[in-house]
């Protein structure tokens, strides 16, 4: 700011005049680089990339707190034949001998509002069940609503993969498998952005076909 300095008139009243007598003092120059360049402008933009990766990680804890999709599964398994039976029975699939056949029953449902799609399935990567037996063959599928078209499923050894494939809003699928020995089922997935959470073993539905082979 200007400095002021008064002098006034040393003569009485109402002749006395005082006028103030302003001395300028030359201002600093101001720097002429760009905006961009200054210190306040990268401070101020540190802050706001901080308050972006601070709203980026909130929302990813959201996302996976709470998923898009659910999925739940659960697995069962029934010997066929009668255990007071035991070794006195021999059993065939194909020229295969069984000697402990059970059916196990794999129910997949999507209890969500929406379908969960193909994409779900991070790389093309199948949602796989182990059942560590010396024999496994798929021998049905069942599905709810009966329409729904459950996704492709495949047997590798003792290993069940499913997928990829769409998964119907309110669809629940029921894979039926014919397995030696009594299963011990580990499943695996890498399904993106889905809640899969493991259910209590489905009771088995008999139907006619599927009563114990021998009962004594």
């Amino acid at each position: 700011m200007p400095h002021v300095r008064m002098e006034y008139d040393a003569r009485p009243a109402p002749r006395r005049v005082g006028l103030p007598v302003y001395d300028v003092h030359h201002l600093a120059p101001v720097a002429s680089g760009a905006f961009y360049t200054a210190s306040t402008f990268w401070a101020a933009t540190g802050v706001g990339v901080a308050v972006l990766t601070g709203a980026g990680a909130i929302w990813a804890a959201l996302r996976a707190s709470h998923p898009r999709w659910r999925l739940t599964y659960s697995t069962g398994h029934d010997p066929l034949v009668d255990p007071l039976v035991g070794g006195r029975l021999e059993i065939r699939r194909d020229g295969t001998l069984l000697t402990d056949p059970h059916l196990v029953r794999l129910v997949l449902a999507n209890p969500g509002r929406r379908d969960i799609p193909s994409s779900a399935f991070d790389q093309g990567q199948p949602f796989q069940v182990d059942l560590d037996v010396p024999y496994l063959e798929m021998v049905g599928t069942e599905s709810e609503p009966s329409a729904a078209q459950p996704p492709p499923a495949s047997v590798d050894g003792s290993r069940l993969s499913i997928g990829p494939g769409r998964i119907g809003s309110g669809t629940t699928i029921t894979y039926l498998l014919l397995v030696d020995t009594a299963p011990n089922c580990r499943c695996t997935h890498s399904l993106l952005d889905v809640r899969v959470t493991e259910l209590p073993a489905p009771p088995i539905r008999r139907a006619p076909w599927q009563l114990p082979l021998v009962r004594p």
